[in-house]
């Protein structure tokens, strides 16, 4: 997906990173659990951190984290540097808002990259998707022949976009109507929220 950020900044690393520092502003990441996150290679990620230090946007502390060992009677620590975003920066509230509307997919590029996952017949977009809050999940897939493998690929990569954890739902055909049969308070509150269908084959 190449969403407004991307072009911005002409670096499609930058992006990702600024979103995962921007969208989780209340937490701390080390080098490998943003690279892990953002599916940014550590090289590249410690590069533009460097640059988001320098101009003020991002900062850098040392913690100290347990390490696990047999057989000791106490914790061992070692220090670590972890980065995040700078709470002071003058123009954080600016640059969240523009993070969050560009962090939005195109849903011809969501039907594309759900391609192969299986033979989906409903795919409710919501949550972080869709900028909506009192989601009961961000993703509603219902379909059969759901391959995991695929699904885990996609939801990773999205993931690493939006720079915020998907929650999803996946249920069979059968599950799903029995449960719209049931008026089960769970569908009925994702469907009674702000929601976009992005594949819809119950043409409901």
């Amino acid at each position: 997906m190449e969403h407004m950020l991307e072009k911005l900044f002409e670096s499609v690393p930058k992006a990702r990173i600024l979103r995962l520092l921007v969208r989780n502003a209340e937490q701390k990441f080390s080098v490998e659990q943003i690279a892990g996150h953002s599916q940014v290679k550590k090289k590249a990620v410690r590069r533009e951190l460097q640059k988001m230090m320098k101009y003020g946007l991002a900062e850098e502390r040392i913690v100290s984290v347990e390490i696990k060992t047999k057989n000791a009677k106490k914790p061992a620590t070692r220090k670590e540097k972890v980065y995040g975003v700078n709470p002071t920066y003058i123009l954080l509230r600016e640059l969240r808002d523009l993070v969050i509307t560009s962090s939005v997919a195109p849903h011809d590029e969501l039907l594309r990259q759900m391609k192969g996952i299986g033979k989906i017949k409903l795919a409710i977009i919501s949550g972080v998707f869709t900028q909506s809050e009192n989601s009961r999940t961000d993703l509603l897939i219902v379909g059969d022949g759901i391959q995991k493998r695929r699904l885990d690929r996609f939801l990773a990569n999205a993931e690493s976009e939006l720079g915020k954890p998907i929650q999803h739902t996946v249920m069979e055909t059968d599950e799903f109507r029995y449960r719209m049969d049931m008026y089960d308070r769970f569908l009925r509150d994702i469907l009674e929220y702000p929601h976009e269908k992005i594949i819809n084959k119950f043409n409901f």
